[in-house]
C-alpha cells in the first residue's frame, strides 16, 4: 500500500438491510459480517429520495443530494417534450470519491459500480456496472484501462454476463434463478482476487478498492415472500431452495465479503454499504395515471393512435416473446429504444384536457404538470401552475386503498424536497408511496385497454412478481454501514449515504471541499446501440415495465 493513504476497502451490497444481516448473523450464518460489525459498528444508512440505484449510487460516489449531482433515475424526462432518454454518468455533477483519490495520487480500484459508464478516468481499474451497454458480457470498453481490464479477464472472464432475465415470466424462474446468483458472487470474488492480484504485480496496489455486489438487491427483489412467512404474498408451498433463497446469498456474499477482506489486507479499514434496504410487496399494486384520470386531472384519447400502437407493440412483445427473443429484438432496435419507451409511457393522452401526468416508474413517483410554455402541448397557465399543484397534491393524499388506508404516504412540491442546480429533473410532485400494512406499494404503469381501477389487488398467479405486476420485494429508505478497523470513525446513531464518501477520504486523508464554480459538463448520451443495449438490460432487470 502507499504509505501516504490510509487503506480503505468498500463492499458494496445493493439493497442489503438490517433485517436480514442482523438475525442471520445472531444465527451464526454471517461471520465474516459479524465480526466487523463486532469489531466497529453496524448502523442503518439512510438512502435518498428516491431510494433507488442510480440517484443512491451517485450520492454515495459524490456526497451531493440528486438535486446537486443532478441524477434521479434510469431516465429523464425531456426539457419540454413528452419524451425520455437514458442518462448515465456524464449527467452526474461532482467529482467522485474515486477521481478524488486519483487526484491526490492514490490508487483505486472499483468493480460494478452502477451509473459509472462511462467509465472516468482513474489511476487504477473502473469496471462499469449493470447500467453498462454490454451484450454478452462486461468488455474491455466498460472499463477507465481497457488493455489492464482485459489481462484480468483473460483469466477469470468478464466482471459480468447478463446471464439472468428478471422479468421473471417463467414460471421455473424463481427455482433457477438461485444458482445463477450464487454463480456470480464466486465469479465477481475470483475477479477481484484477481484484479488486486494484477495490480501488486504491476506495483500499484490500490489504497481504496470498491466492490459492488448486486445479488443482494436480485434475491431480495424476487425472494421476499418466501423468505418472509408473514407477506401478503407468501406461497406456503414454496421450495425449500425458494424459502432459502436470501440466506443462501446473504451467506455467500458474506463468504466473498471475508475473501475479498482477506486479499486486500485486513488491516485497511472497511466499510460495508448498501445504496438502500429492502422489505416485502403488498398485494396491491397501484395505477397513479388511473387516479389522475379518476380525479378528472387527465384525460384519455379515444383514438388509438401511433403512441397505443408502439405501446402494444412493447407489450405484445414482453408478453409473448420468450425473454432471449425479446431482449435480442429490442437490442436490434438500434436507436428506437428510447423513443419507443417514450411512446408506451406518455402515450394516450389527450393533451389539451390533461392537467398532470406521471411516467409510472416505479422507481420514481412523481407527477408532472402538463406546464403551457414549458410542455410541448400544455394546458396549465403559469398563473394557475400552483393552484394545480395543491389540487393534485390533495387528490394524492385522497386516495385510498380498500379499507381506507392511504395509498401516498407524503406529496410533496419538488423544491421542498431538493436543493440545487437540478431540481427542475424532477417532477414537479415528489410522491413516497405509503406502506400497505408494512408492505410496500408497487406503481405499474395503466394497462389503458382494461381500464383497471387505480388500485388493484393481485391474483394468485401474480404474486411472484416482474414486469408490470411489481417485485414481490421493494426498496426501503434504509440501508446498511457496517465500519471497522483502526480508529473507525464514529458513524453516529443514523448516518446518512451522502455521508460515506466524505467520511472515507477523510479517513484517507483526501481533501474532501467542494470545488467552486463547478463547470457543468454536456451529458454524453449513449449512441444508438448503446441506447438499445441498456434498454434491453434495465428491462431485462425489472427495472422498465
Amino acid at each position: 500500500m502507499s504509505s501516504a493513504f490510509r487503506p480503505c476497502l468498500i463492499l458494496a451490497l445493493d439493497g442489503a438491510t438490517l433485517d436480514v444481516v442482523r438475525p442471520l448473523a445472531a444465527q451464526g450464518r454471517l461471520p465474516h459480517l459479524a465480526r466487523i460489525a463486532a469489531e466497529g459498528a453496524a448502523r442503518p444508512l439512510a438512502s435518498t429520495l428516491p431510494p433507488v440505484t442510480f440517484p443512491a449510487w451517485s450520492s454515495f460516489l459524490t456526497g451531493l443530494e440528486p438535486g446537486r449531482h443532478g441524477i434521479f433515475d434510469f431516465t429523464q424526462k425531456r426539457p419540454g417534450r413528452y419524451r425520455l432518454r437514458f442518462v448515465n454518468a456524464r449527467d452526474r455533477v461532482g467529482a467522485s470519491l474515486f477521481a478524488r483519490v486519483s487526484a491526490a495520487g492514490g490508487h483505486v480500484l472499483v468493480l460494478g459500480m452502477p451509473a459509472c459508464f462511462p467509465p472516468e478516468p482513474v489511476s487504477g481499474l473502473l469496471v462499469s456496472g449493470f447500467d453498462a451497454p454490454v451484450s454478452s458480457g462486461t468488455d474491455p470498453a466498460c472499463a477507465s484501462d481497457p488493455a489492464l481490464y482485459a489481462d484480468v479477464a483473460a483469466r477469470v472472464g468478464p466482471w459480468m454476463r447478463p446471464e439472468l432475465d428478471e422479468s421473471a415470466r417463467s414460471d421455473s424462474f424463481h427455482e433457477r434463478a438461485l444458482e445463477t446468483l450464487l454463480r456470480r458472487i464466486e465469479r465477481k470474488t475470483e475477479f477481484t482476487c484477481e484484479a488486486l492480484a494484477t495490480l501488486r504485480r504491476r506495483g500499484t496496489p490500490p489504497d481504496l478498492a470498491c466492490v459492488v455486489f448486486s445479488e443482494s438487491d436480485t434475491v431480495g427483489h424476487h425472494y421476499w415472500r418466501d423468505h418472509d412467512p408473514e407477506s401478503p404474498r407468501h406461497d406456503p408451498g414454496a421450495s425449500a431452495t425458494r424459502r432459502g433463497a436470501i440466506a443462501s446469498v446473504y451467506a455467500a456474499l458474506d463468504a466473498a465479503c471475508g475473501q475479498v477482506r482477506e486479499a486486500f489486507g485486513e488491516d485497511a479499514l472497511v466499510w460495508v454499504v448498501s445504496d438502500h434496504g429492502m422489505g416485502g410487496a403488498s398485494r396491491h399494486v397501484v395505477h397513479l395515471n388511473q387516479h389522475l384520470a379518476d380525479c378528472g386531472l387527465l384525460t384519455r384519447r379515444r383514438e388509438r393512435g401511433v403512441d397505443w400502437a408502439a405501446r402494444r407493440a412493447r407489450d405484445t412483445a414482453l408478453r409473448w416473446l420468450p425473454p432471449a427473443a425479446a431482449q435480442r429484438l429490442f437490442r436490434r432496435a438500434r436507436g428506437a429504444a428510447a423513443e419507443l419507451e417514450s411512446r408506451a409511457r406518455f402515450g394516450g393522452f389527450d393533451w389539451s384536457r390533461t392537467a398532470a401526468f406521471s411516467e409510472e416508474a416505479n422507481t420514481q413517483p412523481g407527477v408532472w404538470l402538463n406546464l403551457r410554455g414549458r410542455e410541448a402541448a400544455g394546458s396549465v397557465a403559469a398563473r394557475d401552475a400552483d393552484r394545480v399543484r395543491r389540487e393534485v397534491i390533495e387528490a394524492l393524499l385522497d386516495w385510498k386503498l380498500p379499507g381506507g388506508a392511504p395509498v401516498v404516504a407524503r406529496a410533496r412540491p419538488r423544491e421542498d424536497v431538493y436543493h440545487g442546480p437540478f431540481v427542475d429533473r424532477a417532477p414537479d410532485i415528489v410522491v413516497e408511496l405509503a406502506l400497505d400494512a408494512g408492505y410496500g406499494l408497487s406503481l405499474v404503469p395503466t394497462p389503458w385497454s382494461e381500464r383497471p381501477p387505480s388500485v388493484r389487488r393481485l391474483a394468485d398467479h401474480e404474486l411472484g412478481g416482474g414486469r408490470g405486476r411489481g417485485m414481490n420485494g421493494t426498496h426501503r429508505p434504509d440501508g446498511v454501514l457496517l465500519v471497522a478497523g483502526p480508529d473507525a470513525p464514529d458513524t453516529g446513531a443514523h448516518p446518512a449515504l451522502v455521508d460515506v464518501a466524505p467520511s472515507v477520504l477523510g479517513a484517507m486523508g483526501v481533501p474532501t471541499e467542494e470545488v467552486d464554480g463547478t463547470a457543468l459538463s454536456r451529458p454524453r448520451p449513449y449512441s444508438e446501440d448503446e441506447d438499445a443495449r441498456v434498454a434491453a438490460r434495465l428491462r431485462a432487470l425489472g427495472y422498465l415495465e
